[in-house]
């Protein structure tokens, strides 16, 4: 007869695929809920809609703020960075624009004194072109100049103008959203938005406190 073995089954390795397994005990993690697909899906609805709404109170509270800072303070453009501009409107302005004029006074002096004529198409093409370029001139002048108080930029400001224009592009873009959230927070009392923020501080404070307390727990246990 075959006898059997009296030994006790050996349990499988348990295998902890991230460090707050290993801190978290065995018996803490088979005690909780089971949710099935239609609850995990309700509960991840739900956390996207609070995190919207949060980011949503987010912004309300940086235009607030942004508010307060032009209300005390008066924006205006620094000192250093106006110089910059103007240096820049005297070629990229002042040369297409006196450019226009000279080329005006040469078609003129040619048909008087030279007998020669231009046909009038051209003439208008040379003049309000060079004025045309002195006025993009003044655009490119203000962008590309570094609006940087404590950086010159360069000759040319290539890399200002790009940097700028994005700059211009993201502010545009922002006000958009911003005046959408102007919009919703006009029927919205005071209070209710003073509240609102004033919660979220709070459960972003307890958040952190929270993430804090576990990465302590986690080097104690590792340790």
């Amino acid at each position: 007869e075959q006898q059997t073995s009296s030994a006790p089954p050996v349990a499988p390795p348990t295998n902890y695929d991230r460090a707050a397994d290993l801190a978290t005990p065995l018996s803490a993690t088979s005690t909780e809920p089971q949710m099935n697909a239609g609850q995990r899906a309700l509960a991840q609805m739900r956390a996207e809609r609070q995190t919207k709404k949060d980011d949503e109170l987010r912004r309300i509270a940086e235009i607030r703020e942004m508010d307060a800072q032009v209300a005390e303070e008066s924006a205006a453009i620094p000192e250093r960075v106006a110089q910059r501009m103007g240096k820049r409107m005297v070629p990229f302005v002042g040369i297409p624009l006196f450019g226009g004029m000279g080329a005006f006074v040469a078609f003129w002096y040619f048909a008087t004194y030279k007998g020669v004529e231009f046909e009038p198409v051209v003439v208008a093409a040379a003049t309000i072109g060079l004025l045309a370029v002195s006025l993009l001139g003044i655009t490119y002048s203000v962008l590309s100049a570094s609006w940087d108080d404590d950086r010159e930029g360069g000759a040319l400001g290539v890399e200002e103008f790009k940097k700028n224009v994005g700059s211009v592009t993201q502010g545009v873009k922002r006000s958009r959203e911003n005046q959408l959230l102007r919009e919703r927070m006009i029927g919205l009392p005071e209070a209710e938005i003073e509240a609102a923020i004033k919660d979220l501080e709070m459960r972003e404070a307890r958040e952190m406190k929270r993430a804090e307390t576990l990465k302590e727990k986690m080097e104690k246990e590792l340790s």
